[in-house]
């Protein structure tokens, strides 16, 4: 028996695995719901929790030369309290708030409730059960920010 033979392969590879739009949209929007999670759960701890990005950073404003640094940032939040201490869930992608089953929030009721509802929306992203939602987010973004790139080559040079 050959050393091969004891491995399960696939005819499947990465280029074929990210070709479908749907499931880039549900991995950027599982990433977004990861980090909720992680700040839910460090905002019960009673912690603060940021994300690291990378950016360009002016380190001699004589020559103007930049280095790509990690910055910490701090993250938006999806969930707000509501009156007497009753927590909601606005989904958002791309900027745009997504309805759930047609409403425009999730009522989570106490923050202890929060992560669990959080692990919820994130198992339904991950069954395909916001594809439709997520599409239109997407779509809107895109549409807008074409219509900003069309107003922009439009305007005067003296103003670009």
């Amino acid at each position: 028996m050959s050393i091969l033979e004891s491995l399960t392969l696939s005819d499947s590879t990465k280029r074929t695995e990210n070709a479908d739009p749907k499931i880039a949209l549900r991995r950027k929007m599982v990433a977004a719901l990861d980090h909720q999670i992680n700040a839910a759960t460090a905002e019960i701890k009673g912690e603060t929790y940021t994300i690291t990005v990378e950016k360009w950073v002016e380190t001699d404003k004589a020559t103007g030369t930049k280095e790509r640094r990690k910055v910490a940032k701090a993250l938006r939040r999806m969930w707000y309290v509501a009156g007497a201490d009753r927590v909601m869930v606005e989904l958002r992608f791309a900027n745009k708030p997504i309805s759930v089953g047609g409403k425009a929030s999730i009522v989570v009721g106490t923050m202890d409730k929060l992560v669990p509802t959080l692990q919820t929306v994130r198992k339904a992203v991950m069954a395909g059960e916001l594809d439709v939602a997520l599409k239109a987010a997407s779509d809107g973004r895109k549409r807008s920010l074409k219509l900003i790139t069309a107003a922009a080559n439009k305007a005067p040079k003296s103003l670009k």
